[in-house]
């Protein structure tokens, strides 16, 4: 079992779920001034100010982030991957653990992607998954871009 099935098997089974999809994800992340990297064109040179794609271990270190952030509530109500959040417990506290997690994202000027948010859901998306108070199930949408 990979580690990304091993969380997602850890976010069934509750009674309410959120899924977020951040903006840009590590673009929206600032690189120290002495971190920057120049790269000459014909018409100039220049540097990166945000994370790239193209910058080395650019997903690594963006996940690092996103774990050193959470880290107080990864597993008890929230799984990270990547820009992808998934906030899962009961329908009474539920609320209060999204504030949470949109003050942490407010807190590092962090946006996300309207379009593809759900918010109180009794089931939805997570990496390539349907999760729910029922358990996991394969997004068949996504399996076939792979």
């Amino acid at each position: 079992m990979t580690f990304c099935e091993k969380n997602i098997d850890e976010v069934t089974g509750q009674e309410m779920y959120t899924f977020k999809d951040g903006y840009k994800g590590y673009h929206q992340v600032k690189i120290t001034l002495e971190d920057h990297s120049t790269f000459a064109m014909p018409w100039g040179t220049f540097c990166y100010i945000t994370m790239s794609f193209s910058l080395c271990n650019v997903l690594k270190t963006f996940q690092r982030l996103m774990n050193k952030v959470f880290e107080p509530f990864l597993g008890p109500f929230l799984q990270v991957f990547i820009d992808n959040y998934g906030v899962y417990n009961d329908r009474v506290s539920h609320l209060t653990k999204l504030k949470l997690i949109f003050q942490c994202l407010d807190d590092l000027k962090m946006t996300l992607n309207l379009e593809k948010n759900t918010i109180n859901f009794f089931k939805g998306k997570m990496v390539r998954h349907i999760v729910s108070k029922n358990g996991v199930a394969i997004y068949l949408k996504k399996l076939n871009r792979i």
